[in-house]
């Protein structure tokens, strides 16, 4: 998985929503290129990554958005487990 800068309609859609990257799979990590360097951004569209890769497109996208339509985004469990693995792999 390589993160890469966001292209223009992807830069509008996280500077609008206020984020800093978002992970579309299968086509990459995309993150605001001011916010690149941002090691704990980072790791947590890599753990978005880990989950795309452990269930597959479908399910990533289907479970992202059940949990978020069910949860509501912050307490959606993939992003709950992305913050985590961002506090455990802090340097």
């Amino acid at each position: 998985m390589t993160q890469r800068p966001a292209p223009h309609v992807i830069r509008w859609f996280l500077r609008t929503f206020g984020y800093g990257g978002i992970t579309l799979p299968p086509w990459g990590v995309f993150i605001l290129a001011e916010r690149i360097n941002e090691t704990a951004l980072v790791r947590h569209e890599q753990a978005h990554w880990a989950q795309y890769q452990r269930m597959g497109m479908l399910g990533f996208y289907v479970t992202y958005i059940w949990y978020t339509m069910r949860h509501g985004y912050w307490n959606n469990p993939l992003e709950v487990e992305a913050r985590e693995h961002e506090r455990l792999h802090r340097a």
